[in-house]
């Protein structure tokens, strides 16, 4: 795949960030707050708990496969 901008950044991007929102809410834990999270689009669940850093960085690797599709289809 050649160069191209972030996911949230890419115009190409566009209706798949639109279609891909990322949908969380906190999780019940008396160590740290934890959340679950799902992508609106149904294709992504992590199936456990996390911290918000790691749902970002999770959802960021399913919106870069994201990304990778909507450029082959180009």
């Amino acid at each position: 795949m050649r160069d191209v901008a972030f996911y949230v950044d890419d115009p190409a991007m566009t209706g798949a960030r639109e279609a891909h929102r990322l949908l969380w809410e906190p999780a019940d834990d008396d160590r740290q707050q934890l959340y679950v999270a799902t992508c609106s689009c149904g294709g992504w669940e992590p199936g456990r708990k996390l911290d918000a850093h790691a749902v970002q960085e999770e959802f960021d690797v399913h919106m870069g496969n994201v990304q990778l599709a909507v450029h082959a289809a180009l």
